[in-house]
């Protein structure tokens, strides 16, 4: 089965990506239709929609985070090539960040 190979490389991603460094907490699914209902946030599937479209790719799983003081969805999807890339939404406007480390 395809599936679990992609969630090992997924998941050790996710694991290795720069932006678990201190300043970042991530919600439960609970806690982020709590976090969208109070701060009146983007719906993560229009966002999901919107980077699979421009990275061409099918999406895998997203969740939203803080950094610091901006609320981040942090997207994943896999590409065509096979290979699982990470895209960052800014939860408030819909617009696409590039990662912490690069700014």
């Amino acid at each position: 089965m395809v599936a679990l190979p992609i969630i090992s490389v997924l998941l050790t991603l996710t694991s290795a990506t720069p932006l678990a460094a201190a300043g970042r907490t991530c919600f439960s699914a609970d806690q982020t239709r709590t976090q969208i209902a109070a701060h009146k946030l983007v719906e993560p599937f229009k966002l999901m929609k919107e980077a699979a479209s421009v990275v061409k790719g099918d999406p895998l799983g997203g969740k939203l985070c803080r950094w610091n003081e901006d609320f981040v969805y942090e997207i994943s999807l896999l590409r065509r090539d096979g290979h699982v890339v990470h895209v960052f939404m800014n939860a408030a406007n819909g617009q696409r960040m590039q990662a912490r480390a690069d700014r």
